[in-house]
């Protein structure tokens, strides 16, 4: 059973698409947890800001089949599949990690924004602190803690309050 880690993020009804995305997630593979909620700005373009986290789910499927299934849950979602990169999202699910699968051909594995965005390496290391990225042999919770002491890192705020997420606890 292979271990995957996905990256959810919505600036287009927020709660009412990732809320969805977690249902339909939920009921495709085997959740097991999920990062706290996090705001951040929209990234590579003006926008409203963004709701993001990190899922982890187990399944037997192949990892085509997976990306298959994420495509189709944000299509159910409103997202339309030739929208620009840098624009506005009901939902986007993006598979970061699966197993300790390296791979350059779609989808890219790991990813790399986990190096590169916040709100992907963030919720990640909440959930998977020891676990170490394939190719940088670093545990999440240590490149999260480098990634802290740069200056110019981007903005990102915890929510408080995710009462509506209740049965993703």
């Amino acid at each position: 059973m292979a271990v995957v880690f996905l990256g959810l993020g919505s600036n287009i009804d927020k709660e009412h698409h990732i809320l969805s995305g977690l249902r339909a997630l939920a009921d495709s593979f085997n959740y097991q947890q999920r990062s706290r909620i996090f705001l951040s700005e929209a990234v590579g373009f003006k926008g409203s800001d963004f709701y993001n986290l990190v899922v982890e789910v187990t399944t037997f499927q192949p990892v085509e089949t997976v990306l298959a299934h994420c495509k189709r849950i944000e299509q159910e979602n409103g997202r339309k599949p030739d929208s620009a990169k840098y624009s506005p999202r009901s939902l986007d699910i993006d598979v970061l990690l699966y197993d300790d699968m390296v791979r350059e051909k779609a989808p890219q594995l790991p990813r790399h924004e986990i190096t590169e965005n916040a709100f992907v390496l963030w919720p990640l290391a909440e959930i998977a602190e020891n676990r170490q990225h394939p190719i940088l042999k670093k545990t999440y919770g240590a490149m999260w803690h480098q990634y802290c002491q740069q200056p110019e890192q981007q903005n990102l705020t915890p929510l408080e309050n995710t009462d509506w997420l209740k049965e993703f606890a």
